[in-house]
């Protein structure tokens, strides 16, 4: 076999991609090269440092970590069981309005019960709603996977399932408008839209009830930081015969008698490089959607779907602000959870005015202690988040990375300044234990990824995306799957169950059945061995 040639070529290193890789080199034996662009593996599990900070761009916090829990046999599949999951507070969210606080526990049934002591006239809608939450995250996941099943399958699936797809493909918006009387108990419910990318009128019920369901019984965080899901899938796949190679730029999947054969890559040297071509029977692309079919792909491939694609929305974007801290910030009370922050109770307007952020406005911002979640860590760390429209970061478009002018540097000032100062109001002495602090913003985020417009969830999961079916993990093109987000969910297990699609499919028709058989093995035997 020649040196380029392999089973299985994985155009980026996202935990989608490696989920593919890594199951694919396990269950059939296969030699899988993994190709990166950017210089350190992981896409958003990958973490950076600065002056002795170490923080984790992408991963907050994960749902089904348990040991015994479906998702966690999955991870664990994925890494062969190389990493250890500590688990979040138990009271692991906590939303914050004006004059109005609430804490999320990692009980469904307390969860319910508080909701129902706030809001007592609500009380038989809130028993409604948590059991149409089930529905629609169920109806999200069987569907999403449904498109790269046999025709039969999905046509089994289909039948009888007609409420909850009414209700998975209405918009979270107009569910909480027809349920809930209290505008304050929209509001609340719909506190974790940041998870999800859209603000309740645009987003897909699906998609939120999916997050929902998804931290049912609380969060997780991995031992070592999201950057040892990448190590541990690492070398599950070299220990295959197989590769992950980073400074690889995947410039275009190559076609012949209109089947995927290989790519053709940039190998960055230095500030020049080479180009490289690597061959395949099997091409899989966790570059996400829009780069796949608008830039990697020739034209006059998959037309339809690249048309669909290219005038579907964006994800939302966002700007952080990394913190290096100079002491524990248990001694202002933090334990570890997450504090979603707003301003105001109407998240429309919140989403409306994100511009505000760049002049150090924001109504709203997610604060999270990655160093408080992970055992590991050695240095207090913070981050503050809050979104953003790629639109506003025009000015600098073309620009370099850390080379961006005046301008620039003085918009994330603003940024964390404003920032800083929504937490320092409701915390006061919180800035003075700022050692360290960095802006990223959109612009950073398509540096790295090339994602369209520095999204950070891949395609907007609006309900037209979801009726249009868009981004199945079988593409139409033979030969070329897709994995991640795009091809089930936004978030580490969406990305991680289109990485499992992905692998199904190249498996056969038995394929995903094939995967959940092992997992449920292994979730099994972890019951077994507490």
């Amino acid at each position: 076999m020649d040196t380029n040639d392999f089973d299985v070529i994985v155009i980026g290193s996202g935990i989608g991609g490696l989920t593919t890789a890594s199951l694919l080199a396990q269950l059939a034996g296969k030699r899988v090269l993994v190709l990166e662009r950017h210089f350190r593996l992981g896409g958003f599990t990958h973490e950076f440092q600065r002056r002795g900070y170490r923080w984790d761009v992408g991963l907050h916090y994960v749902g089904g970590m348990g040991r015994g829990m479906r998702e966690r046999a999955l991870m664990d599949m994925v890494t062969g069981g190389r990493v250890d999951w500590s688990p979040m507070p138990a009271n692991f969210d906590h939303f914050h309005y004006p004059g109005f606080d609430f804490a999320v526990p990692n009980d469904p049934a307390q969860y319910q019960q508080r909701l129902a002591e706030r809001f007592p006239a609500e009380r038989d809608a809130i028993a409604t709603y948590f059991r149409d939450i089930r529905r629609a995250a169920d109806w999200y996941g069987l569907e999403t996977w449904s498109w790269s099943a046999p025709a039969a399958v999905r046509a089994g699936l289909a039948a009888g399932r007609r409420r909850a797809r009414r209700l998975a493909l209405m918009t979270t918006g107009d569910y909480l408008d027809t349920h809930f009387r209290d505008p304050k108990l929209r509001a609340l419910l719909a506190s974790q839209w940041g998870d999800y990318g859209l603000p309740p009128a645009q987003s897909a019920f699906g998609s939120h009830a999916l997050i929902v369901q998804h931290y049912r019984r609380g969060a997780w965080f991995p031992v070592g930081g999201s950057e040892a899901l990448a190590e541990a899938a690492r070398e599950e796949i070299e220990a295959h015969g197989g590769s992950c190679r980073i400074n690889h730029e995947v410039t275009e999947i190559l076609i012949e008698n209109g089947r995927a054969v290989g790519v053709r890559a940039h190998v960055k040297v230095g500030r020049g490089g080479r180009e490289e071509v690597f061959r395949a029977p099997l091409v899989v692309s966790d570059a996400g959607a829009h780069t796949t079919y608008a830039t990697l792909l020739p034209d006059g491939l998959a037309d339809p779907m690249r048309a669909a694609i290219a005038a579907s929305e964006p994800s939302m974007t966002a700007l952080t602000l990394y913190l290096g801290l100079n002491d524990d910030p248990a001694r202002l009370g933090f334990q570890g959870e997450n504090h979603w922050i707003f301003t105001t109770w109407d998240h429309q307007e919140i989403a409306d005015r994100w511009a505000d952020a760049l002049d150090g406005r924001p109504l709203g911002a997610y604060l999270s202690f990655p160093s408080m979640k992970d055992p590991a860590a050695t240095r207090h760390t913070a981050e503050i988040i809050t979104f953003a429209r790629a639109d506003d970061f025009a000015p600098w478009a073309g620009t370099e990375w850390m080379r961006r002018g005046e301008t620039y540097a003085a918009m994330k000032a603003r940024v964390a300044a404003g920032l800083l100062g929504v937490v320092e109001q409701r915390w006061p002495g919180f800035g003075a234990l700022v050692d360290v602090q960095e802006v990223s913003t959109p612009l950073t985020v398509e540096s790295f990824t090339g994602h369209r417009a520095g999204g950070i969830y891949g395609l907007a999961c609006t309900p037209d995306r979801l009726r249009q079916r868009l981004s199945p993990a079988k593409t139409p093109v033979p030969g070329l799957l897709l994995a991640g987000a795009d091809a089930c969910a936004l978030g580490i297990m969406g990305a991680v169950m289109g990485g499992v699609f992905a692998a199904g499919a190249a498996l056969g028709p038995a394929g995903f059945p094939r995967i959940m058989g092992a997992a449920s093995t292994r979730a099994s035997r972890a019951k077994a061995t507490g």
